[in-house]
């Protein structure tokens, strides 16, 4: 079932440019929506970053690890300070400066010789922070003495170290005395760690110690500088990201918005009548929903207007079924008020009709037009149409033959006559086969003319013959000539009138009933009396049960049953 391809014109080329314009503008927007996006993340993540690395400094897990890093340093301080002692004890002359090379002056030796101790951790600090706590290390003396000091600014040498750590004096205390201690300090600064080893000779006895102080938070100073360290790197890290940002927008938008481009397209052809758009649906985004939505649109939509067509076309059968019905009913109401309601009175004769119509009404008619001396005139004749026009054409036709007869007594003047008025008032493409004969019932003598229809049979003894007469059809050309003919028929012989809807009938191998076959039935059959019973039961052997009748069937027979009285005295 075709579909309605289009309704409207399509799109103009001005209304096309102005669409790839909008459409250019949406690209550009959402790519500068999409840059604005890469920015923000950009900048979201390098947070994130310098938060988790902060978190990371801050977390307890930081505490271990420094005050682990402080308790080797410590350690390897005291074992080198140990190592150049001599195993004795630590000399005052040292000027060992932990964190930095420096030079501690050996047991019985004048001379200072330089020791490159460990700086792990401690730097050497030269200048006093006392807004910081920082990294330092110091040596301190068996009488409680800075010996030597990472921080001296802070920290001079020949301090007594509990003036100068109060709170830890203690622990550097036991070092002394030969047992390493540490502890973890929270101050306003952040926790800091303190460790103490001793520094011990041969014998393992405590010669002095070593005192490493590091803090494990972020100095404040330090993580300014880290964020400005980060905000300065912030706009290279977006001037180098944004131009694969900017690019990967593009590609991105391009695509959607050639999705969306495309979907509208098939829109506006949808709306000027083109059902049979369908966009391809190449993801499942939303837009891929969309695509799908409009597919299932398009399909239910040409459904419904098929359904919608079926219906109307369900409905125009319809109405045209209950037209034809119509027809039917009027064409058959013509034909039964045309056909003889009563059967003329014939002394010494038999005259029988059968009349059976098809589903769709033909053009068969029978008359029966007596005349003022006794005389019949006998009519059967068959219009090539159905329906009302044939019914029209028959009561036309019926009418002339009846205003015909009344002017002639000649059955060819008749036909020619009616034969002239049909030429002129019927269309070319119909026309009536007729047979018109006029008997006179007291000699039994019949003349009659055919215009082109079946030959009647005469049944006369054991012998079927037929009534031969040369003519056209009526109506399908003018001025003919009708050849007359006349028999007479004597008692017991009869003659039967039928229509094509007999010899033309079909059995369900499409073999067609037919002229012989009738001839051969009426030979062997002479009662008159159940001739067209017989007739029927034969035809209807024939065709069958199912038979499905295609046109009219009318029979009419004449017999002659014995001379008139009149005509024997």
């Amino acid at each position: 079932m075709k579909t309605k391809v289009r309704a409207e014109k399509p799109l103009g080329r001005r209304s096309q440019r102005e669409g790839l314009r909008m459409w250019s503008k949406l690209q550009f927007r959402m790519a500068i929506s999409f840059l604005g996006v890469t920015v923000v993340i950009v900048l979201l993540l390098e947070l994130l970053i310098v938060l988790t690395i902060s978190l990371i400094l801050t977390s307890p897990l930081v505490d271990d690890v420094v005050s682990n890093t402080a308790k080797q340093t410590a350690h390897a301080y005291a074992l080198q300070a140990a190592v150049y002692a001599g195993g004795t004890t630590l000399d005052p002359r040292s000027t060992f400066q932990p964190g930095s090379p420096s030079s501690i002056a050996l047991p019985g030796d004048d001379s200072s010789q330089r020791i490159p101790f460990i700086s792990d951790g401690v730097s050497y600090i030269s200048r006093s922070a006392p807004s910081q706590t920082v990294s330092f290390a110091l040596l301190v003396a068996p009488n409680g003495r800075v010996l030597a000091s990472s921080y001296p600014a802070r920290y001079p040498v020949s301090t007594p170290v509990a003036h100068l750590l109060s709170k830890q004096a203690i622990l550097i205390s036991n070092a002394l005395a030969g047992s390493a201690g540490n502890m973890v300090e929270n101050t306003s600064q952040g926790h800091v760690v303190s460790t103490v080893e001793p520094v011990r000779n041969k014998s393992n006895q405590p010669i002095g110690a070593v005192y490493v102080q590091m803090p494990t938070g972020i100095p404040g100073d330090l993580l300014l500088s880290f964020v400005g360290v980060w905000a300065r790197s912030a706009p290279a890290s977006l001037l180098l990201l944004l131009p694969f940002g900017a690019l990967f927008g593009l590609l991105t938008t391009r695509g959607i918005v050639r999705r969306i481009h495309r979907l509208v397209g098939a829109t506006a052809e949808f709306a000027n009548g083109d059902y049979t758009q369908r966009v391809p649906v190449t993801r499942r985004d939303e837009i891929g929903q969309l695509e799908t939505q409009f597919n299932q649109m398009a399909a239910q939509m040409i459904a419904s207007i098929e359904e919608k067509q079926r219906l109307t076309e369900q409905h125009a059968r319809l109405e045209e079924r209950a037209r034809f019905e119509q027809e039917l009913q009027t064409a058959q109401f013509i034909q039964r008020a045309l056909l003889p309601k009563d059967m003329p009175a014939l002394p010494g004769w038999r005259l029988m009709p059968f009349y059976r119509p098809a589903r769709e009404v033909g053009g068969d008619l029978y008359d029966f037009i007596p005349f003022e001396d006794g005389r019949l005139g006998i009519v059967i004749g068959d219009v090539t149409d159905k329906g009302i026009p044939a019914a029209l054409i028959m009561a036309t036709t019926c009418t002339m033959l009846r205003t015909a007869a009344q002017a002639t007594d000649s059955p060819g003047a008749v036909l020619a006559r009616v034969n002239d008025l049909l030429y002129a008032e019927t269309p070319s493409r119909m026309f009536v086969t007729c047979f018109y004969a006029i008997l006179d019932p007291a000699s039994g003598r019949m003349c009659y003319a055919n215009a082109g229809h079946d030959l009647p049979y005469r049944r006369q003894a054991n012998e079927v013959g037929e009534l031969h007469a040369r003519g056209m059809p009526l109506g399908l050309m003018p001025a003919m000539v009708y050849e007359e003919q006349e028999v007479i028929l004597a008692p017991g012989e009869y003659i039967l009138f039928y229509s094509d809807g007999l010899v033309e009938a079909h059995n369900p191998g499409r073999e067609m009933f037919g002229f012989p076959r009738l001839k051969t039935l009426l030979a062997e059959h002479a009662d008159w009396a159940s001739l067209i019973d017989y007739l029927l039961n034969e035809l209807k052997g024939f065709t069958g049960e199912a038979w499905e009748q295609e046109d009219d069937v009318t029979l009419v027979t004449l017999q002659r049953t014995q001379t008139p009285k009149r005509q024997e005295e």
